[in-house]
Parts: structure tokens; C-alpha cells; sequence
């Protein structure tokens, strides 16, 4: 018998719960506090356990609650060496408890493990999460593609106060997520862009970016200049109005996020994709998950993404994100 763990936004575990029902009735609830549940199952539970729902950010195998050092030590491996220590969502921001338990953990085991947080792919990474009573629960997982390398599944990017939506955040997210080679003098075109937040982060890295939006973009956004003469360009039309034929012929980036159901918004990127394919590197596409039916289709949209030509799809629901998936791909 295992157990696994997983963590999620506060506010989506019951989109886990529901997930896991549905689609491994062999994982039963074991316990759940806001934005982390464990699983119960027959079997044993490696690390490297597939993803139990696409709003789940951290998840592994659950190796037990603990109090003390020693206790922890006790339940690892000996090659696991990467360690991620966070905080259950219960302790409302506090991160004393964090760091102090990082120290104690550190203190008790000098040599044991890496300096830094960050993980590398194949990695053993341990997890000690805290709880507000003080016990620990401590788990594994193997870090690899479609895994933050940071504790707690966070994506720490820095949103400059002139940021005109979250959707700057969104996209250097999704960039340090995915590890995506956006580099200076790349294309972008971006679907649902006003006010400008995501084409901002882009400009501000040297690409050059059309954004697709019939609202208004922020005129601080439209009067930047980036690396190498990188600007965003309004065209302002909706997905169903715009034509290639307003766009670059040759495109790096496709970001999507409008306020569309997925299927709407994947079928008007048809007709787009098809001109861009010789050069298109990826897409970063939010979609909305705004009721049970949409959730409960997420593996028919990833079908529908690769159906345009892109060779790997990965979801995951990003920090930044509210009730949305964040969906990348790459040729």
C-alpha cells in the first residue's frame, strides 16, 4: 500500500478530487486540507507517479508525517538530495515556520543535501511540507518536464509595477516552467491581447510581438521599445476577424488567452496555424476552465493542440493562473 501526495491552488481542490474520481478510482481521498491532498492506493508508489490531475502543481509518493529531523532522515533515500521545503496553505503566508524547519532539517544533516532549491531534471527531489500545528509531511517525487523546479511548485518571476495585467506574470511563468527558448529577435503573436500584459514581458526580452485584441492596449505598452528594436503592434480585431494576411508570415511564439470556450478558441486558430508551421517554435495557450463540462474535456483540448501540428503538449495551472490551464506546446 502507498500514498500520494498533491498540492493545488486552494481553491481548486475539489477540481482534484474530481480528477482523481473520475479518472483513478484506484487513488481514495486520504486526507485534505485547503490546497493539498494524499491519496491512498494497493500499490506501491515511485516517485516519478504520473501527474493524478492537471491542476495539481507538486504531487509524488507520500512517505509520512513526521515531527522531527531524524524522523524525516529516516524516510529518504539515499540519492534523493534536492530538497524543496514549503508551506501548507493553512499558515496564511507565515514562512518563519518554512525557513525554520529548512534550517532545522539542514542542521540535522549537513552534508545531505544540495545548496540550493532549484532541481535538475532526473532528480530526486524531497518534499517536506509544513503544516500549522508543526508536523511534517514529507514526500518524493523525480523532477522532469512539466514539474517547477522551485518549492511548492512556485514560479517566482519579478511583474515590474508598470505591468498593465497579471498576464505579464502569466507568461514569464509559463517561460520558466516549460523552459521555452524564447530569445530577442523571435516573433510573437498573441490572441486576446489587451491590455498588453504578456506582450510587454516579451518586448521587454527582444521580441517583437502583434497583438490581437479589438480592446484597448495600454499606450505605455504600444510606445516601448525593446532589445534590438523589439515593439508590440495592435491589430485591433477579434480571433473570428483577424486574417493571416494582417500578421508576420513568419512567427516564432502563438499565445492565446481570450475569453472563449476551448473548443471556440482552438477552432479559430485553424486557419492561423497552418501559415506559421515552417518556423513556429511553440504556443502558450490559456484556456478557461469555467464549469464541469469544460474540465472534464481537458484531454480532448490537448488532442485538439496536437492536432495542429505540435509535437509536445504539457498543462499545467500556473501560479498566476485563476480558473484557467495553461496549455504549451512545441514543434
Amino acid at each position: 500500500m502507498g500514498f500520494v501526495f498533491a498540492s493545488c491552488a486552494s481553491d481548486y481542490v475539489a477540481h482534484v478530487k474530481e480528477d482523481v474520481s473520475r479518472d483513478l478510482p484506484a487513488l481514495r481521498l486520504a486526507y485534505s486540507r485547503p490546497g493539498f491532498l494524499t491519496f491512498k492506493i494497493d500499490d506501491d508508489v515511485p516517485p516519478e507517479v504520473p501527474r493524478p490531475s492537471p491542476w495539481a502543481r507538486v504531487w509524488g509518493s507520500s512517505l509520512g508525517r513526521v515531527r522531527r529531523p531524524d524522523d524525516a532522515l529516516a524516510l529518504l533515500p539515499a540519492d534523493a538530495r534536492r530538497l524543496h521545503v514549503w508551506g501548507l496553505a493553512e499558515l496564511d503566508g507565515d514562512e518563519a515556520p518554512v525557513a525554520q524547519a529548512e534550517t532545522t532539517l539542514r542542521e540535522a544533516a549537513p552534508e545531505r543535501f544540495e545548496a540550493e532549491p532549484r532541481a535538475r531534471a532526473g532528480e530526486l527531489v524531497v518534499d517536506v511540507i509544513v503544516a500549522a500545528d508543526g508536523a511534517w509531511l514529507v514526500g518524493l517525487h523525480r523532477h522532469g518536464p512539466g514539474r517547477s523546479p522551485f518549492p511548492g511548485g512556485d514560479l517566482p518571476v519579478e511583474v515590474p509595477a508598470d505591468a498593465p495585467s497579471r498576464a505579464f506574470a502569466k507568461i514569464e511563468q509559463a517561460i520558466a516552467w516549460a523552459d521555452l527558448p524564447v530569445a530577442g529577435g523571435h516573433v510573437a503573436v498573441e490572441i486576446g491581447s489587451a491590455p498588453g500584459g504578456a506582450a510587454y514581458a516579451l518586448a521587454r526580452r527582444g521580441v517583437s510581438v502583434w497583438g490581437v485584441d479589438p480592446g484597448a492596449m495600454a499606450p505605455h505598452v504600444l510606445a516601448y521599445v525593446g532589445p534590438g528594436g523589439a515593439r508590440v503592434h495592435h491589430v485591433q480585431e477579434t480571433l473570428a476577424g483577424v486574417r493571416w494576411e494582417m500578421l508576420p508570415r513568419a512567427v516564432d511564439w502563438l499565445l492565446l488567452d481570450v475569453n472563449l470556450a476551448p473548443p471556440v478558441a482552438l477552432h479559430g486558430l485553424t486557419r492561423l496555424v497552418p501559415a506559421w508551421r515552417k518556423r513556429l517554435r511553440g504556443a502558450v495557450l490559456t484556456l478557461k476552465m469555467n464549469d464541469a463540462i469544460v474540465r472534464r474535456g481537458v484531454a480532448t483540448w490537448l488532442e485538439r493542440v496536437a492536432a495542429l501540428g505540435f509535437r509536445d503538449v504539457l498543462v499545467t495551472h500556473l501560479p498566476a493562473n485563476h480558473a484557467e490551464l495553461c496549455v504549451i506546446a512545441r514543434r
